[in-house]
């Protein structure tokens, strides 16, 4: 299970809008001035991120929360975003070749960078329809573990001297 913490902001019946702070690895890396990943981060300065996530621990608006996602419906939902639209441009390029082939106008290239291009934007259709089916279902959705308890603030009591007793 992926953890993150966040905070929640609305509640809307059965599911929460939480807030995270985005962290980064750059600010401890020993080549941060000399990365392209930092230089490129700090182009963007967009520190937080919201995410609606299921709420069955009942949390309430201001609430210190940890938010979840199952690893696999994450590694799913990568290849379906990442893997499906290069196979449907590779599919859609190798359809074409074989169209041009057959016609044999001499524009095999020319049916092969079409149909590839009709391949992709045909699975990012299919992406987009699986996605909203599977946004619908309980393991792809983010979900509220548990409520993290509130900080209380330290007091400390000096006393005449200064020494700190608490």
């Amino acid at each position: 299970m992926l953890e993150e913490e966040g905070t929640v902001v609305r509640v809307h019946a059965d599911m929460v809008e939480v807030v995270t702070r985005k962290k980064s690895a750059c600010g401890s890396c020993a080549a941060k001035n000399g990365c392209g990943t930092s230089l490129v981060e700090g182009l963007f300065p967009q520190r937080t991120r919201s995410f609606r996530a299921s709420n069955e621990v009942l949390a309430k608006e201001g609430d210190r929360v940890i938010i979840g996602l199952d690893e696999n419906a994450l590694q799913i939902a990568s290849m379906l975003v990442y893997l499906a639209p290069l196979l449907g441009l590779i599919a859609g390029a190798m359809a074409g070749s074989w169209l041009g082939a057959q016609i044999s106008t001499g524009q095999q290239e020319l049916f092969s960078i079409l149909a590839g291009i009709g391949g992709f934007w045909g699975s990012l259709f299919v992406v987009r329809s699986c996605s909203d089916a599977l946004s619908r279902k309980h393991a792809y959705q983010a979900r509220v573990l548990r409520v993290l308890p509130e900080e209380k603030p330290v007091v400390t009591v000096m006393d005449l001297h200064g020494v700190s007793k608490g």
